[in-house]
């Protein structure tokens, strides 16, 4: 081959490969690869360039291949650590990729990319905190919801449930896990729950069961992930609305005393006056209508002197209760049987308080028809509260009157004020407790929850 063409064919030859290598980024080369083919370039340059001038030498031509070979030996080992050094961080880079931030890369293998490395360290410690906050976040945020006492329901654009709260199982499915299921087979056995979700009505819902609970609905779409999503909210509101039902009652009460009082007091004082007028006149039949006037105005101020104490209730002046005092005192005024031991810790109520709440428990146990020996009075401890349970052999209530036995003034005994079980309801929840009323046979089981206080608080 003429000396010219070999210099075209080697020129033509390192065009094309400048342009497959250099003009199309897309083509995938290893570095293997790009330095062989790099040092074959150079060859051929060389051969041409010998041919050129100094014509076809088998010397020059053998000391050509071997600076040839020594260069592409001698480029390869120089390029071989930058080479390690490119494969440690882009597997330090792909951990990253996979979410794995507690890898990094090999420090003593990175030497010229250092900075680099350094850089991708610092990012992989970032995101490492980074990952572990909202992991802490997120589990506060799970232990706030499921300890919340808000129902919570999640579901999709389909009605289907994908999260739910430990209030929201114990409300809807007997505390049973519902989480995937439609939101049409959730409270079936509360139609009126049932209803306000399936239409997604939003306000006030009074569940017609014996606690007589009232919860408020509350709705909200919001995207998810570029999906539609909604959030249902129950909160409950019985307490609240059994509290502002009981101050306004009391309002009125101290209202209705006052005014009572002040047609009373002339009336008291003039029938008084009248009887000593006919005793003096000696109108013997006069004299026994006064006397009647002033019985029954002293009856009638003793009747509202009772609601009034009731509208009047102190806040609690928390104490160490002393058990067997106030069981001893208990027992002087109504017999029952103590079953199990009394607390042994140290529980905090208002004495006065809880003994008068007791012994009306007591007394209508006593009129339920109960004999002694069968009231029965029963602490349970718990870690963070008192049980009190009192049962009764009286054959316990009829459903209306469970219902209705809490609310104020309601009463199915004959001259009853219905201001007894209001008045419990009233001290055991100003001691942050609850009452619970229902029928065991044979007869009415009434339980008393007081939480646990710190010592020398007032509620």
């Amino acid at each position: 081959m003429p000396p010219g063409s070999l210099v075209s064919a080697a020129r033509h030859y390192t065009d094309a490969w400048s342009i497959t290598v250099l003009m199309r980024p897309d083509l995938r080369f290893s570095s293997h690869s790009r330095l062989n083919l790099l040092c074959l370039v150079l060859t051929v340059l060389a051969l041409a360039l010998q041919h050129s001038f100094f014509g076809n030498s088998p010397g020059i031509t053998a000391a050509i291949c071997s600076a040839a070979i020594g260069l592409a030996l001698l480029l390869h080992w120089a390029i071989t650590p930058l080479r390690l050094e490119i494969q440690a961080i882009n597997l330090h880079a792909q951990n990253l990729q996979d979410g794995s931030f507690n890898t990094s890369a090999n420090q003593l293998t990175v030497h010229e990319l250092r900075p680099l490395a350094d850089s991708l360290q610092r990012m992989s410690a970032q995101l490492r905190a980074e990952r572990a906050t909202l992991y802490q976040r997120e589990l506060l945020l799970d232990t706030v919801l499921q300890s919340s006492p808000t129902a919570l329901l999640l579901t999709d654009a389909a009605d289907t449930v994908l999260m739910s709260n430990a209030a929201a199982r114990q409300l809807l499915h007997a505390s049973k896990a519902f989480d995937g299921s439609k939101l049409h087979t959730i409270a079936t056995d509360k139609p009126e729950l049932h209803q306000a979700l399936m239409r997604q009505q939003q306000g006030l819902i009074r569940l017609d069961t014996a606690e007589q609970s009232v919860w408020h609905l509350s709705v909200s779409q919001f995207q998810l992930n570029q999906k539609l999503h909604w959030l249902y909210l129950l909160k409950p509101l019985t307490r609240e609305i059994q509290r502002e039902e009981l101050n306004a009652w009391k309002k009125l009460l101290r209202v209705i005393g006052h005014e009572l009082n002040n047609t009373l007091a002339p009336l008291s004082s003039l029938a008084f006056s009248g009887g000593q007028l006919a005793q003096q006149q000696q109108h013997n039949q006069l004299g026994q209508l006064f006397d009647t006037i002033s019985e029954r105005c002293l009856q009638l101020n003793q009747f509202v002197q009772a609601y009034i104490e009731f509208a009047k209730l102190p806040p609690p002046q928390l104490a160490n209760i002393n058990w067997p005092r106030l069981i001893n005192q208990l027992q002087d005024q109504y017999e029952f049987e103590l079953l199990g031991c009394l607390p042994a810790a140290d529980w905090q109520a208002d004495a006065q308080q809880l003994m008068q709440l007791l012994l009306n428990l007591l007394k209508n146990a006593h009129e339920s028809g109960s004999t002694p020996e069968q009231i029965t009075l029963k602490p349970v401890e718990h870690p963070d509260k008192l049980l009190l349970i009192i049962q009764d052999a009286g054959g316990g209530m009829s459903d209306e009157i469970l219902q209705h036995a809490l609310v104020p003034f309601y009463t199915n005994k004959s001259g009853g004020s219905g201001i007894g079980l209001t008045l419990c309801r009233d001290i055991i929840e100003a001691h942050g407790g609850h009452i619970g009323l229902r029928n065991k046979p044979p007869g009415l089981e009434v339980t008393l929850t007081l939480p646990r206080h710190q010592p020398h608080t007032t509620a």
